[in-house]
Parts: C-alpha cells; sequence; structure tokens
C-alpha cells in the first residue's frame, strides 16, 4: 500500500513539471531575444502625429529612414514658418527594442536645454525639433544600442520663388559705351551673342558656361541687322539691312542665299521659319522642303514684335512643337494670341478664356514650376510656359509673368513668388534662354541607395532687351526657382 502511495506522488509531481515546462516554453515565445545583431535595435517606421495648431495633415508628410547612416528626414519639406517646437511623433520599433529615449537640444529664450525623454507607445511628450535630435533605441539585454538622428526639415525660404539675384548681373560680352542692338541664341551646342556697340559689331561664344566667352569682331560683306540673328540646325542665319537672308556654318564664311524676307520668326528643327518681302507677304522656309510652297499669312498672324519662337517636345504631340505669342499686326494692333507650329501648319492655340494681355515684344520661355500636395507636400515636377516682361498695347510696360501648364491654351498670373523683383528692369524683347548648371554636393546625402552627389540644374538667362523708349539695356541677368537648387535625394 506504501508503494501504491509513492508511486501516485511520484506521478503527481511529475505532472507539475510537466505543467511547468510548457507554460515556461510559451513563456520563451515572447522573452527578450539575446544578440549583438544591429536588428534588435531598429526603426521600423516613423512619423509626426497629426497637429492642426501646427500645419494641416501633419501626419502624412513621408520621412524616410536612413538604417546605413542612422538618419531620419523628410525629403518634402515643411512650409516656410512651421513650428517644429512642440510636435508629437509616432514610431515603432523591432519587438527586441526594450527602451526608446529621445535626446533633445535647443536654445529657448537664450538659454541651451537639454532634454531627455523616453518614448513610449502612448506618449503625449512633446518634442522640440528647432535643434539637435536623436531617438535611441536599445534591446532588451541592453547588448545592442541603435542612435537616429532626427531631422524635421523646413524650408527656411520660399521655395517656389523665381529668384533673380542682383549679384548675378553682368554686361554683354563685347559691349561697348553704348549698345544698339544685340541678340543671342543657341547654336550647335554653343550660345552666340551679337552685340553692335561703340565698338563695333562683336560676336561672342559660349560653351554655356556664361562668363567663358570667346569674343572677336563680326566680319561680313553686308551690313547684319543684328536683331534678326537665328538658329536652324547647322546653320546661323542673318538678315542683312536689305532683307536679303545669309547663312553660315563657320561664323568665317557667310552665304548669301538670295532670299529676302522682312521677319525671321525662328528656327524649327534644320529650317528657319520666317516671312518673306514681297508685295503679299508669305509664310516661308529656308531651306524650303521639296514639296513646299509659300503659305498666305492666316488672318491674325503678327508681322513683327513677336515673341522668339520655343520649340521643345511634350506629352501631348507626336512632333516637336514650337509656341510664340503677342505681336504686331499688319493694321498696326498689338495681339493676345498664342501660335503654335508642329513642323506643317500654324495654328492659334491659345482659347478666349483665361487668355494673355495683348503683348508686344514679350519675353517666352519654357520651364518648370512644382505642383505641392497640401496633404503631404510631396512636390511634383511639371513643365510650365512663362510670359514675362514686353510691352501693352498702350505702349506702356507689362512687369506680369503668366505662366501656362497645358502648352499655351490658357494663360493666368502667375503666384507672386514668380513675379519680377523690384531690381529687374522693365524690358521687352529679351531673349530667355534655359541653360543648365552642375551642381556638385559637399557630401553625400541621407539615403539608403546610391547617393546624388552631381545634378544640373536649369536657369533662366536673359539677354539685352530694350525699354518702352527703345534703349537697348547692357545686362545678363539669371534666374532659378529656388526648389531647383535643392539637392535631389531619390
Amino acid at each position: 500500500m506504501k508503494r501504491t502511495h509513492y508511486l501516485i506522488a511520484m506521478i503527481a509531481l511529475l505532472a507539475v513539471a510537466l505543467c511547468s515546462c510548457d507554460k515556461k516554453n510559451n513563456d520563451e515565445e515572447v522573452v527578450e531575444v539575446y544578440s549583438t545583431s544591429t536588428t534588435n535595435a531598429l526603426l521600423k517606421s516613423f512619423s509626426l502625429q497629426n497637429s492642426p495648431n501646427v500645419s494641416a495633415k501633419l501626419d502624412s508628410v513621408h520621412f524616410t529612414i536612413d538604417p546605413v547612416r542612422g538618419e531620419v528626414y523628410n525629403v518634402d519639406s515643411l512650409p516656410v514658418g512651421t513650428n517644429v517646437s512642440a510636435l508629437l511623433t509616432r514610431a515603432t520599433f523591432a519587438s527586441s527594442v526594450g527602451q526608446a529615449r529621445y535626446f533633445l537640444t535647443y536654445s529657448k529664450g537664450g538659454t541651451v536645454h537639454r532634454d531627455t525623454i523616453t518614448y513610449r507607445s502612448t506618449s503625449t511628450d512633446s518634442l522640440n525639433f528647432t535643434g539637435t535630435a536623436r531617438l535611441e533605441l536599445s534591446s532588451f539585454d541592453g547588448t545592442v544600442t541603435r542612435t537616429y538622428n532626427i531631422h524635421v526639415n523646413v524650408h527656411k525660404s520660399q521655395p517656389d520663388t523665381l529668384t533673380w539675384p542682383q549679384t548675378s548681373r553682368r554686361d554683354l560680352p563685347g559691349s561697348g559705351d553704348q549698345v544698339v542692338a544685340q541678340r543671342t541664341v543657341k547654336w550647335n551646342n554653343l550660345v552666340v551673342c551679337l552685340v553692335q556697340s561703340g565698338n563695333g559689331c562683336k560676336v561672342s561664344l559660349s560653351d554655356e558656361l556664361i562668363g567663358n566667352w570667346d569674343t572677336k569682331s563680326l566680319v561680313t560683306d553686308f551690313t547684319p541687322d543684328v536683331n534678326s540673328l537665328a538658329a536652324c540646325g547647322e546653320l546661323l542665319c542673318l538678315l542683312d539691312t536689305e532683307g536679303l537672308l545669309h547663312t553660315t556654318t563657320d561664323m568665317q564664311t557667310w552665304t548669301n542665299t538670295g532670299v529676302r524676307w522682312r521677319t525671321i520668326i525662328g528656327g524649327y528643327d534644320t529650317r528657319l521659319l520666317g516671312i518673306s518681302d514681297a508685295d503679299v507677304p508669305m509664310l516661308d522656309e529656308y531651306p524650303r522642303r521639296a514639296d513646299f510652297q509659300p503659305q498666305p499669312i492666316p488672318a491674325g498672324f503678327p508681322m513683327s514684335g513677336l515673341s522668339q519662337l520655343v520649340t521643345t517636345d511634350n506629352k501631348w504631340t507626336v512632333a516637336q512643337q514650337a509656341l510664340m505669342v503677342g505681336g504686331t499686326l499688319a493694321d498696326g494692333s498689338v495681339t493676345n494670341k498664342t501660335w503654335g507650329y508642329d513642323g506643317s501648319t500654324w495654328a492659334v492655340v491659345s482659347n478666349n478664356y483665361n487668355a494673355l494681355p495683348a503683348l508686344r515684344d514679350a519675353i517666352l520661355v519654357s520651364y518648370y514650376t512644382h505642383r505641392v500636395n497640401t496633404i503631404n507636400y510631396k512636390t511634383t515636377l511639371q513643365e510650365t510656359w512663362l510670359v514675362m516682361g514686353g510691352f501693352k498695347a498702350d505702349g506702356t510696360p507689362n512687369r506680369t509673368t503668366y505662366t501656362s501648364v497645358n502648352q499655351g491654351i490658357t494663360w493666368s498670373a502667375g503666384e507672386a513668388c514668380m513675379q519680377w523683383p523690384g531690381h529687374l528692369p522693365s524690358m521687352g524683347g529679351a531673349q530667355a534662354l534655359v541653360i543648365n548648371r552642375t551642381f556638385t554636393a559637399n557630401g553625400a546625402p541621407r539615403r539608403v541607395s546610391k547617393p546624388v552627389t552631381e545634378w544640373e540644374v536649369p536657369y533662366i538667362y536673359l539677354f539685352g532687351g530694350w525699354n518702352e523708349t527703345g534703349q537697348v539695356f547692357n545686362n545678363i541677368w539669371c534666374g532659378v526657382i529656388n526648389r531647383l537648387t535643392y539637392q535631389p535625394v531619390y
């Protein structure tokens, strides 16, 4: 009997032991992992909590985490003036993280503050990101600790402002005491600037590094109409003061084509477009295609004072589209129309709604603006046509910049950040060329993939132009939208 009681007691003890083992195994499914792997202190996500008193939809702002460099940042900066001195955050970590602490250093009231705040999933502590912010994560056993630098980026200046720094102004190359006329074009990957002044007629070439000019006297056996300079394909073209068209491929030997025009409209691919000088003016081209015949001038087509012809590729048309705006008609009136050319046909592309004012000698350029998502502040680059300067029908200068994002169909006054600053003189007839500058980063950006350390920034260069009395400006101005100069990070 005693042996039987002994066996029962042993079985009971064994059962208790087995139950204890099962419970221990269950607990081990969620206990700390003891390892030196850095993934045990991994930050999985980071965001801001919504704070309507600070800025709309802060919880939609995307933050990038670079686990290699230990950097966390928002690629699309918050608007200028956003108050980041009291923000709530939201973060998720690897299950092996046992402690998360913020270390904040900032200046307030002339005093440097250093705060240490322990982060919890239900934390309501606001954080000051006006100085430096570090998030330190430690594994449960304390063997692994990782630190992330948190950057809540805010624009320091209006990013979408089209700036024209006064310090960027330069004289035209080869200019003398008084500039009488000038014309600048792109030709064979060069910028060609033709200037007539007290120094005679000078032609300057640059490889688009504006400022490195090779200047020499223009030698021709004809008197050039400097304002008619144009380029198409391999040809550089000039009218003389009698309207005869001359071309060159080397800037040394000029060929008289025997063609007489009253106006050069501009180059399209390898052809020059213009208006013939005849009893009945016609739309003409040089060299003419085999099946081409001069065409009658369409009703409402400008005869002079038109903007430069700008050609660009776009997603709406198969062939290149060339645009020009404004100008003076045969009856002396000034038009507000935008004309387009697709390689064979001219047509008015602008409608009668949201149109430009009537302008002559306007400045037209194909450039860029950014569309900003007001929910998450993400920006999208979009091709944008700009019309600047020129003169209204009553002869007064136009200082409003107009924009079109649909190939000149509709126009509207640009935002305040796109308008000319007070130091930029009113002008018409200037040539606007978009020329890239190469920017180089001082260091690799905070990112996981291959860093962008060099990128192209498109600048608008304005050459010459004249005021309402016809005085020619001895100026080269350059402008850029601030955001385009920012270092790309993705």
